[in-house]
């Protein structure tokens, strides 16, 4: 969920977000469960041997996202789908190659999908993960 925050320069500068990878379903995780599952991991027993593997409450587009920012923050956004070519462009200007070629071999390609949602968070602290609109609740003027 936290990734949203790279958005942040764009909404203080107006009402759209640009970014890649647009019709890519995410079930992101608000790190705040993360760090639950892994305090209960290293606190509680039962836990020795198992690998944890973690997803949000359900699977959301970019779009999705964005449309929750704005009801959050009280304004009409709008979502726009960086094209694959211009997203080669940008990320090879800001990181090696090899992690591009990851990330579009990923989303692009559809090696890696993480769409599914798990019952992770809901099994291990005993409620369920905290929705995106909870996020975006939380950290609202990291966006104003």
């Amino acid at each position: 969920m936290t990734n949203a925050l790279e958005w942040a320069p764009q909404l203080r500068a107006g009402d759209v977000v640009r970014a890649p990878f647009g019709g890519v379903r995410i079930s992101v995780i608000d790190p705040a469960d993360i760090a639950a599952v892994a305090a209960a991991a290293l606190l509680e027993g039962g836990h020795e041997g198992r690998v944890h593997t973690l997803s949000g409450p359900e699977p959301l587009l970019p779009a999705d996202r964005v449309r929750v920012l704005g009801a959050v923050l009280g304004r009409d956004l709008r979502f726009e789908a960086q094209p694959d070519d211009e997203t080669w462009a940008d990320m090879t200007s800001r990181m090696p190659e090899q992690y591009v070629r990851a990330f579009f071999d990923f989303y692009v390609d559809g090696s890696l999908d993480e769409s599914p949602v798990l019952p992770t968070v809901q099994e291990v602290t005993g409620r369920p993960p905290r929705t995106f609109a909870d996020w975006a609740r939380a950290h609202v003027d990291k966006f104003r």
